[in-house]
C-alpha cells in the first residue's frame, strides 16, 4: 500500500499532534503528583472530609489566630504600658556611716521604675542606734536634699539597662 502525497503531511502532523500531547499529559502527571504530595500532607491521617471542607476549616483557623494575634498584641501593648510603673531600676551603695562602726553596714538603696521615679532608701547604722530615711525620687531626682551616698545608689540604679525603652 502505497502512501499519496497528502497522506505524508497529515500523518506527520498527527505524529506531532501525538508527540506533543505525550509530553503534555506527562506535564500534567507531574503536576498531579506534586499536588498529590501537598493534599497528602496538607489532610491529617484518617481524615474523611472533602477537601472543600478542609480547606474551609482552615481558612476558619485562620481567621481565629488573626483575631487572637490582634488581641495578643493589645494585651502586649497593655502590658508593656504597665511596666512602665514596676520596680526595674535598683541602685545599692554601702558605706560606713560614723567612724566608730566598720563593715560598711549602712546603706542607701534606690528603687525605681523604668523612667527614674520611685524611692530612696537610707539606712544609717550607729553603735547605739539607727536610723531609716526614704526620699522620693522623681525622673532621677529628688526634691529633698540628697547625701552623695544616695545620689551614687541613683545614679547607678539610672545606669541599668532596662531592657524595654518604649
Amino acid at each position: 500500500m502505497e502512501l499519496q502525497n497528502w497522506q505524508v503531511p497529515l500523518i506527520l502532523g498527527f505524529a506531532a499532534l501525538l508527540l506533543f500531547l505525550t509530553i503534555w499529559v506527562l506535564a500534567l502527571s507531574l503536576k498531579l503528583n506534586r499536588l498529590m504530595r501537598l493534599l497528602n500532607r496538607l489532610m491529617p491521617e484518617g481524615y474523611e472530609h472533602s477537601l472543600d471542607q478542609l480547606l474551609e476549616q482552615l481558612l476558619i483557623k485562620q481567621e481565629e489566630n488573626r483575631t487572637l494575634l490582634a488581641s495578643m498584641e493589645a494585651r502586649l501593648e497593655k502590658l508593656q504600658f504597665l511596666l512602665q510603673g514596676c520596680l526595674q531600676r535598683v541602685g545599692l551603695v554601702r558605706f560606713d556611716a560614723f567612724e566608730d562602726v566598720a563593715g560598711q553596714q549602712s546603706f542607701s538603696v534606690a528603687l525605681l521604675d523604668n523612667q527614674g521615679n520611685g524611692v530612696v532608701i537610707t539606712s544609717l547604722f550607729g553603735r547605739n542606734e539607727s536610723r531609716c530615711y526614704a526620699k522620693p525620687v522623681i525622673q532621677g531626682n529628688s526634691p529633698h536634699r540628697l547625701s552623695e551616698e544616695e545620689m551614687a545608689a541613683i545614679r547607678q540604679a539610672m545606669e541599668q539597662h532596662t531592657g524595654y525603652q518604649g
